[in-house]
């Protein structure tokens, strides 16, 4: 069936501003018998893949992981001040929003660590970047003593210079060498925590064969989400496939008949 051309009709305008948070744009162009380049080209006019329920989504969460056991442990930990209170907070947002929300008690656990760890890694890099520049201060002045007559030379100074430099350059390895055991711990935690959802999905997928694996499935949220889009695009199928049967058609002998009749097919045809 070759593609609708044109401009769009207020129908299909107000069907892609119903559906553009719920559904994908080539199942939007499928589901109008559309390409997608008039599609894309509305929703850009028009600023539709702006979500304002975003925000407020974002508020809901934030709200929830104040109410958990663990938020006065991590007030006391983290400084407002700093950014790192914030920053744990936009992260556990972004992090729970990419599970859909599907978190356990013992995956929030590993969520709180893998955070913690990552604000201690800034905190390690921070201080890295501090040193390596108290590095090049101090071997300027080093250099700029050397550079002068050897009977000139602030011995003292130059002895004091060089003692801070190779702190500095010992300090610089040493959060190298912290960034990296911490990375590791990071990294841990990520695997363990995929591992835990791969398990939980794996469970899902081997019940599908029976009908309590069905309902198991269906509790995972993004999968009830799929389901929930198909079904909705096979009754829009359906309907139209009705409409369209439910319409006179004149056949080659010349009869003009519906092929689907039903009471309401005939009255709207009236």
């Amino acid at each position: 069936m070759s593609k609708k051309r044109g401009a769009l009709s207020t129908e299909e305008m107000q069907f892609i501003r119903d559906n553009i948070q719920g559904m994908s744009i080539d199942l939007i162009a499928a589901s109008l018998n559309r390409t997608q380049k008039p599609i894309e080209r509305f929703i850009t006019d028009n600023n539709l893949s702006f979500d304002p329920a975003e925000n407020k989504t974002d508020e809901v969460l934030r709200i929830k992981l104040h109410a958990k056991t663990f938020w006065q442990e991590i007030e006391r930990q983290f400084s407002e001040d700093t950014g790192e209170l914030s920053y744990f907070e936009n992260t556990w947002i972004g992090l729970v929003k990419q599970f859909r929300e599907d978190v356990l008690p013992a995956e929030e656990l590993q969520i709180k660590q893998y955070i913690t760890i990552d604000i201690l890694i800034n905190r390690s890099m921070k201080e890295r970047k501090r040193h390596i520049q108290e590095t090049e201060r101090l071997q300027r002045e080093v250099d700029s003593i050397y550079s002068q007559p050897e009977s000139q030379r602030d011995a003292p100074r130059l002895a004091n210079l060089e003692t801070q430099l190779n702190f500095a350059r010992n300090s610089i390895a040493s959060y190298t060498n912290e960034y990296t055991k911490l990375l590791s711990e990071q990294q841990k935690i990520g695997k363990d925590l995929k591992a835990t959802r791969e398990q939980r999905i794996k469970r899902i997928e081997d019940g599908k064969s029976s009908w309590v694996g069905l309902i198991r499935m269906l509790e995972d949220e993004l999968i009830r989400e799929k389901e929930g889009k198909e079904m909705t695009i096979l009754e829009m199928a359906t309907r139209k496939a009705k409409e369209k049967l439910s319409e006179n058609h004149q056949y080659e002998d010349g009869v003009v008949d519906q092929p689907f009749l039903t009471p309401e097919s005939v009255f709207h045809n009236e």
